[in-house]
């Protein structure tokens, strides 16, 4: 298996694409308000195998690939590389990079850039079998019958048994696939795909089961097929889930805040922040939501940066991190428990608060509160609890689902 070991994505992407037209390099433009290599760079950045993210581009689109890279990238882009002529030359420039800035990672996948809807799914399955067999590449059998012509006619059928189509991310073992470029530049070689190099080296790729909507985009057709495709995918957007649990004791001496409301009580919550209970389960649920851990990892109690701050301004940090890890938040259901204050008459505006600081609908959030009927800590007025639950989305446009 592929874990604990190093992991390096080679993104293709120094291709002016000009089957498409336009004058905008086809991995530049947009598809359904993203740009296509922003989709194919964000399923990499979300893979948790891949550590290192390399992407070949041309010199003249620095600049551009640059922008994007801030947006998509989370800073796990590890350089941009210039690459060459073709496409093969790019590749071999970012190995070359890579051989030159130190140790080699263990495993490298290449992926073209102009194909984004690759899955997390995909990446795993060609990494797991480049690790046991030292080369990987997804394929699809060939369901077309193929024929052989010339000159405008066709002459022979050709037996499609055991032909397939072949995608990317193609997957190395990183010394081979070095090996094979290095080998293929001596000989003066050309190959119209990383896994035919290795085969110039009498190591041919395990074929791994690719995946039907993992296409390339080289014409406009392809780009109004692949917008019609993310029109049905975003209305049908699978969701994860989240929960949040916090609680504070009651300090005297400190203003009560929750829900982002000052509300008028005799005491309020011990905290080294603005200790709002309520506040604090819902960034915990969204974190939860997104896998990234919770907000004392984010926000530790022992910065003295977080000393008093306001937890609505943490909780815009939260869309922040949930953002850059590709997801957007939907609703929120927050319940406070404690025998007092009453919430009601603050309810609505602690809903605006929240909204406002995750970017979402008033109507996406839903603040409530319960007593224990005397039981417990909240109970005995010794502090207040809050529980959470929180909706995530894909964001808008990644197409990336697992």
């Amino acid at each position: 298996m592929y874990e604990g070991k190093r992991v390096a994505a080679v993104i293709a992407a120094a291709g002016a694409g000009s089957r498409m037209g336009g004058g905008v390099p086809k991995q530049y433009l947009e598809l359904e308000g993203a740009p296509v290599l922003g989709r194919t760079l964000a399923a990499f950045v979300r893979h948790p195998a891949v550590d290192e993210i390399y992407i070949a581009i041309r010199e003249e689109d620095r600049e551009r690939c640059r922008d994007l890279v801030r947006e998509w990238g989370c800073g796990r882009v590890t350089a941009m590389v210039a690459g060459g002529a073709e496409r093969q030359d790019s590749v071999f420039c970012v190995l070359k990079e890579m051989k030159k800035n130190g140790p080699l990672p263990e495993l490298v996948l290449v992926q073209d850039a102009a194909r984004p809807f690759v899955s997390g799914a995909l990446i795993s399955r060609v990494l797991k079998a480049a690790a046991e067999e030292g080369a990987a590449v997804p394929g699809l059998p060939v369901r077309d019958t193929v024929k052989r012509g010339k000159e405008g006619v066709l002459h022979e059928t050709v037996d499609r048994r055991g032909l397939f189509t072949v995608q990317t991310p193609q997957g190395f073992q990183t010394g081979l696939l070095l090996q094979a470029y290095e080998t293929a530049e001596a000989r003066g070689f050309r190959g119209t795909d990383d896994a035919a190099l290795a085969e110039g080296l009498g190591r041919p790729a395990a074929l791994v089961e690719g995946e039907a909507r993992n296409i390339k985009l080289t014409t406009p057709e392809d780009m109004a097929m692949a917008a019609a495709f993310l029109k049905r995918s975003d209305n049908q957007r699978p969701c994860r889930m989240g929960t949040g649990l916090d609680a504070h004791a009651f300090a005297p001496g400190r203003k009560l805040i929750l829900g982002g409301v000052e509300i008028p009580f005799e005491k309020g919550l011990a905290g080294h922040s603005d200790a709002d209970v309520l506040t604090h389960a819902v960034a915990d649920a969204v974190l939860g939501a997104c896998a990234l851990g919770d907000i004392g990892r984010h926000f530790p109690d022992t910065d003295p940066a977080y000393k008093g701050v306001s937890s609505l301004k943490l909780l815009e940090q939260v869309k922040a991190l949930a953002e850059a890890a590709g997801f957007v938040p939907g609703n929120v259901d927050v319940t406070l428990i404690g025998q007092r204050p009453k919430i009601a008459p603050h309810a609505r505006e602690m809903e605006e608060n929240l909204a406002r600081a995750l970017g979402v609908a008033e109507g996406q959030i839903n603040v409530k509160a319960t007593t224990t009927e005397g039981m417990g800590f909240t109970g005995r007025e010794e502090g207040l609890a809050a529980q959470a639950v929180a909706v995530v989305y894909d964001k808008p446009g990644t197409g990336i689902k697992e």
